[in-house]
């Protein structure tokens, strides 16, 4: 008994060192007073593998849990009752999912898309921390206001935007999301999504999603092969688009305050 205690202890203590050392690196680059670590010591974090396509956190579930994605894609989605779903993001590295504004059950689901490395938390014991760690308060503040920019923006997509623009500003957005802990290119970025996901978050079927990447494809301005997205040019695009990444918020992810 006392084993697995010690045990436990000693993996939760490893496992909220990693979680500092993700805050500590560029490009987030927290500097953390001592105090400030002492109040991140009861966490008790627990760094999570979740292989593709596993549903973390069901819709309708009363979660306790917060996560930051470490490593990989998920998928945040609504199921209806037709059958369908509405993709609402794809959370990627450093993204911050499931803050909610009161008890209750969750209005969405949580998948991995990819395999995908998780920070899993209780809401509770961040929520304690809140008062002595500063920068969290701010961090986890931001990335929920960045978070409701973004679905401001896929909101727009959705229900004004033509079928070629939504899918266009959709690849710029995940591009330059990856692009702040370096996991694109100038060419572009690999992409794990089908054709049925892109439709589920463009609100569009895969017949027209396919369609309108072979026009921006034969537009010389994207192409989507294989799993990589390429940009044959992308200034043109961003022009014709109007794309703006300012929306994005990338301050969340900056040294401390």
């Amino acid at each position: 008994m006392i084993l697995r205690i010690l045990q436990k202890w000693i993996m939760t203590s490893t496992q909220n060192q990693t979680l500092l050392q993700f805050f500590q690196s560029p490009p987030i680059g927290a500097i953390f007073t001592s105090e400030e670590m002492e109040a991140l010591r009861p966490l008790n974090v627990a760094a999570k593998h979740y292989p593709p396509h596993t549903v973390i956190s069901h819709q309708g579930d009363v979660e306790q849990r917060l996560f930051i994605i470490n490593s990989g894609w998920a998928c945040s989605y609504r199921d209806l009752n037709n059958g369908d779903r509405q993709i609402i993001d794809f959370p990627l590295k450093g993204d911050v999912v499931g803050v909610v504004a009161s008890p209750g059950p969750s209005t969405d689901s949580l998948a991995s898309t990819t395999e995908i490395s998780i920070f899993e938390m209780s809401r509770t014991a961040v929520g304690k921390a809140f008062g002595r760690s500063p920068w969290l308060a701010q961090f986890i503040l931001s990335a929920v206001a960045r978070q409701s920019s973004i679905v401001i923006e896929h909101l727009t997509n959705a229900g004004r935007r033509n079928a070629l623009v939504r899918t266009a500003h959709l690849l710029l957005e995940m591009d330059a999301r990856l692009s702040t802990f370096g996991e694109s290119t100038q060419q572009g970025f690999d992409c794990p999504l089908t054709q049925q996901e892109l439709a589920d978050a463009l609100g569009l079927t895969a017949i027209h999603v396919n369609r309108t990447l072979r026009d921006l494809r034969e537009h010389n301005l994207v192409s989507f092969r294989s799993g990589f997205v390429e940009f044959l040019d992308k200034p043109r695009l961003i022009n014709m688009i109007g794309f703006d990444k300012e929306f994005l918020g990338f301050r969340v992810f900056s040294s401390s305050p």
